[in-house]
């Protein structure tokens, strides 16, 4: 099943959460999640209705959009939090948290440090800088479908050093 029909299914099953829940803090929960979910589903509609022609996505595609879909969650509750606005952070945080549960498992920081220092040392790349960062990158995409693009570029700019 791919995201897309995931987040639908999801989002049958929030409507009838937020319809059974009890006023407060549940009910806000519930509306919470459904709220995510639609925006996800929006997003992967614009996303195939993006450009000339309609096209269905690529599974990688779905996941690239929900992708992006939680870093902006996470930059609108850091943007929160420096505008001393904690309660709006938090709605952020846990919408941020709805959509990446839709998203497959990612490496680990351990396994990616272990993997990078390998590669390093099995191709003499250390001081080498920004050639090193390349091709570390490069294998690294090759080899595991899902990480942290960011923490795995310090973890490279560290290893290289």
């Amino acid at each position: 099943m791919d995201l897309k029909a995931e987040l639908t299914i999801a989002q049958r099953t929030a409507m009838k959460d937020r319809a059974a829940a009890e006023p407060g803090d549940a009910k806000d929960a519930a509306e919470r999640r459904l709220l995510a979910i639609r925006s996800a589903l929006g997003a992967l509609g614009e996303a195939e209705t993006a450009g000339k022609a309609r096209h269905e996505l690529s599974a990688e595609e779905q996941i690239a959009v929900v992708k992006k879909e939680v870093a902006k969650r996470e930059a609108s509750a850091e943007i929160y939090d420096g505008a001393s606005e904690p309660e709006r952070a938090n709605n952020e945080r846990l919408e941020a948290e709805v959509l990446r549960a839709f998203l497959p498992q990612e490496t680990s920081e351990d396994e990616v440090r272990a993997f990078v220092e390998r590669i390093v040392a099995e191709q003499q790349l250390a001081g080498q800088g920004g050639r090193a960062i390349g091709v570390v990158m490069a294998a690294l995409k090759a080899d595991f479908a899902n990480f942290d693009s960011r923490s795995a570029a310090k973890i490279v700019q560290t290893a290289t050093k």
